[in-house]
């Protein structure tokens, strides 16, 4: 079973269906959520799921830990435009809503437990077109297409965008 079928078995949360997805990229094999913490340790498990409200984009740096790449930060979007995204590239796209943000920059960024509101999804970009791949325990697997265009719909969010190096595949 790879991460997608579980995925569509099961409503996975949005941070498990990231992290399971990276790892499977990685050559983990993929048939259960334990399967996470056995590929990679619970600290790594941990940190890819956000259990930490002092660490929001910690799910952003456990993928990195994985594969490598960049992460761009946008405070707030509208005015500003989403994060640019990469032609060719698989990205892991952050956003959280009533985030604490405290100085500039996300290194003392909080959650604030019952206010912060957050989703971590997968995208892959092909020049005009974005597909996206997510999971939520509400509205289970989606995997659509669309454009990444102006604020891409992240209008007063807080979001993050790890780009993966060329070479990466997760689908």
């Amino acid at each position: 079973m790879s991460v997608y079928a579980l995925a569509q078995a099961e409503n996975l949360p949005c941070c498990t269906f990231v992290a399971l997805a990276v790892l499977e990229g990685d050559g983990a094999a993929i048939s259960s959520v334990n399967d996470g913490v056995r590929a990679r340790g619970m600290d790594w498990w941990t940190r890819a799921n956000v259990w930490d409200v002092g660490s929001p984009w910690s799910a952003l740096d456990a993928a990195k830990e994985v594969f490598g790449g960049l992460i761009q930060h946008v405070p707030m979007v509208g005015p500003a435009l989403a994060p640019e995204l990469t032609s060719g590239r698989w990205h892991v796209v952050q956003r959280w809503r009533f985030l604490d943000q405290g100085a500039p920059g996300p290194e003392d960024d909080t959650v604030l437990p019952g206010h912060s509101t957050g989703h971590t999804y997968l995208a892959y970009c092909e020049g005009a077109q974005v597909r996206i791949v997510q999971s939520s325990v509400s509205k289970g697997y989606r995997d659509t297409e669309g454009s990444w265009e102006g604020t891409a719909g992240l209008d007063g969010y807080t979001v993050s965008v790890l780009t993966f190096p060329d070479g990466v595949s997760l689908c």
